[in-house]
């Protein structure tokens, strides 16, 4: 039953996690902010890549914050303007522009027709390009964060553990730039795909939908080493970007255990981390969530400013 219980818990993550089904929270008052819709970063198969920025006009920073929109790794926009000014009335748009900070709310190439390491290298593209246009948004290139939640903050992992100098040669001069992220903030994300909830826990997984990994790599060829590829937590180095995680010790989605996890491996590397449990808390939305913005604002002040 216990690994029962853990292959349900990511095949419904897979199924329902991440900011699209967030509910909504009542802040004071919604900040005043302009916004840039439907920015071009990249693209792919001749379709555009795109991404939203919000500038606070109340008391800017000037410090940008790339947010990862993404549920079960798709990625959409709102039908509709009302649709999607609902969606920034939650605490994921609210709270980082409450904090001052210039948002970025980017969409990535989504599954089954991608899969997730071309989603990786999408968001490595998109801190290629903030940083290569900050002046034009006006926020410091030079100290950039990241963060998601489920799905969202898993490739926030990925592509901040993963990130790299830019390539001197390339034709492209987004590409020439660097994609390394200055501080990561990740909500409820898987971190170790092999390890899922427990040891070897993904062998129970594709028992109980065939096509659940197919979703994630197309082909399977040697799915252990496909997995660890995807795991944020084989990707751990001395240099790793400070991280913050908040999980609640409720979450049968994606298990507190995984923020567990990664949290020991980055202290096993002497790399600055904080993880706040939630007691009680489920996976998405909690009573009182906005109150981690406290923690995140001053995570992103310290090591962004």
């Amino acid at each position: 039953m216990k690994w029962y219980r853990l292959g349900a818990g990511l095949l419904l993550a897979l199924c329902f996690c991440g900011v699209a089904a967030a509910q909504e929270l009542k802040w004071e008052s919604s900040v005043k902010h302009r916004t840039i819709e439907d920015v071009v970063y990249g693209q792919k198969d001749g379709m555009g890549l795109t991404m939203d920025v919000l500038i606070p006009e109340t008391k800017p920073k000037n410090i940008g914050v790339i947010f990862i929109v993404s549920a079960s790794w798709r990625s959409i926009k709102s039908a509709t303007p009302e649709e999607e000014e609902k969606q920034r009335k939650q605490h994921w748009a609210q709270g980082p522009l409450n904090g001052g900070y210039t948002l970025f709310l980017v969409r990535h190439g989504s599954t089954p027709r991608y899969f997730i390491p071309e989603m990786v290298s999408d968001i490595r593209r998109a801190v290629r390009f903030v940083r290569s246009h900050a002046k034009e948004y006006g926020v410091d290139p030079n100290h950039i964060g990241i963060s998601g939640a489920s799905s969202g903050g898993h490739l926030a992992l990925m592509a901040a553990l993963t990130a790299d100098d830019g390539k001197a040669d390339a034709k492209d001069p987004v590409e020439r730039v660097s994609s390394r992220a200055q501080a990561i903030v990740a909500w409820f994300s898987p971190t170790d795909m092999v390890n899922y909830g427990g040891e070897s826990g993904y062998t129970t997984l594709g028992k109980l939908r065939p096509t659940l990994f197919q979703e994630a790599f197309g082909k399977i060829t040697d799915l252990e080493s496909q997995l660890k590829s995807i795991s944020p937590i084989n990707f751990v180095t001395r240099d790793a970007p400070p991280l913050l995680m908040i999980h609640g010790d409720a979450d049968r989605l994606c298990p507190v255990q995984q923020s567990q996890v990664l949290k020991a491996k980055y202290e096993e590397t002497k790399r600055p981390v904080k993880l706040i449990v939630a007691p009680g808390a489920p996976h998405k939305y909690w009573l009182g969530i906005e109150k981690n913005y406290l923690a995140i604002w001053e995570w992103f002040d310290q090591y962004l400013k």
